[in-house]
């Protein structure tokens, strides 16, 4: 190696470690400088995190569209979740001549129920479709059973199920997979009530004993059972949500008195309301109001006397014959019950609308002798 090249590669390091070494000794003497810096940044990090945070408490309980440009980049916010589908709870409950159907508050209304008749003689169910719903013959079920109308699998549909009281089992096809099964529970004399006394989705069975006026109830929740006394031997089924806690409440109608009462499954108490002018009333309760909470009604002759559950008003409206049996349902699609008969005469249905200013509509379906059994079918 040349001398030239060594004293040229001996210069470059030297500078090199110049260069380090003055570096070094102006970090040393601005040490200070260098610290106060950091902690700045460090302070200007906490205060924006701490920003964020606040602004994060302050847009979240603001809608997705009302929220600040800021909120899009925000660690602190999770990303908005999509809109949930409204879950309609809708309870079907027939027992002798009353139907109860109840639509939770808030809830998206459904298409309206089906007209629909079973025949004791054959056994048959004769469903005519609504829109969206096909005309369906079903057979299931003999003359002395009742029938205990229901979405026993929680699929949002009516089952056809019926209470046979001479064995004492319940006989249940679900509409979801149109297999059936039967569950014993009860008597000889026992009523089906059957309802969401759990408040899981499912209708429950469940039973009336006018016999010692004692509730007997399968929970679908769990299978377990319990049993309430409420009500004496000569009242006649009614029940419903009548708290609007999204449970059926055990529910009587007192004809001796004229008056309702129901144990209400949110705190446990019972209440009760006179309604009614005469004996031979008929309980029809039903959410009229569409409050998602079930009203006490009565029909007397052809006068039907309704307390709403939203204004604690009472009123009554005339419609159809006295003798009509009370076929009470959502037949519009509005989220409120209509006033409704069936004439076993000629069997025709005669609904007032509770959209369209009580618009009559008046359909033929079924003939004497059946039990008309409107529901939300959906075959």
């Amino acid at each position: 190696m040349s001398k030239h090249r060594i004293a040229a590669e001996t210069g470059a390091t030297s500078e090199t470690e110049q260069v380090k070494t003055t570096i070094f000794q102006y970090l040393k003497m601005h040490l200070w400088v260098s610290l106060v810096v950091l902690v700045l940044a460090l302070l200007a990090l906490a205060g924006g995190l701490k920003y964020l945070e606040e602004d994060a408490q302050r847009e979240i309980t603001k809608k997705s569209e009302d929220r600040s440009l800021l909120s899009s980049i925000n660690p602190f916010l999770p990303p908005p979740t999509p809109t949930p589908t409204p879950q309609l709870s809708k309870d079907y409950i027939y027992a002798g001549s009353r139907l109860l159907a109840v639509e939770d508050t808030g809830a998206s209304a459904v298409p309206p129920a089906d007209l629909a008749v079973w025949r004791p003689s054959n056994g048959y169910w004769y469903v005519l479709g609504a829109p969206g719903s096909a005309e369906t013959y079903y057979q299931w079920g003999t003359s002395g059973d009742q029938t205990a109308l229901g979405d026993f699998d929680g699929d949002g549909k009516t089952d056809f199920s019926i209470y046979r009281g001479s064995t004492g089992y319940w006989w249940i096809t679900k509409s979801s997979d149109n297999t059936y099964y039967a569950i014993a529970q009860g008597v000889n004399g026992d009523l089906a009530a059957p309802g969401d006394y759990d408040g899981d989705g499912k209708t429950d069975n469940a039973l009336f004993r006018p016999s010692n006026g004692t509730w007997y109830i399968r929970k679908s929740s769990d299978a377990s059972s319990y049993s309430a006394q409420f009500g004496l031997s000569t009242d006649k089924t009614a029940q419903g949500d009548f708290d609007g806690d999204g449970r059926t409440d055990p529910t009587v109608w007192r004809p001796s008195d004229k008056t309702y009462y129901t144990l209400r499954s949110s705190d446990g108490n019972w209440l009760s309301a006179q309604i009614g002018s005469a004996t031979g009333d008929i309980p029809v309760p039903c959410d009229y109001d569409g409050d998602g909470t079930g009203d006490m009604a009565v029909l007397n002759g052809n006068n039907w006397i309704i307390r709403s559950s939203s204004t604690g008003a009472t009123a009554t409206t005339a419609w159809q014959n006295s003798g009509d049996i009370p076929v009470q349902n959502d037949y519009d699609g509005d989220g409120k019950c209509d006033i409704a008969g069936w004439r076993n005469s000629n069997g025709d249905w005669y609904i007032r609308k509770s959209a369209g200013s009580g618009a009559l509509r008046q359909v033929h379906w079924g003939m004497s002798g059946d039990i008309p059994v409107p529901a939300y079918y959906r075959r």
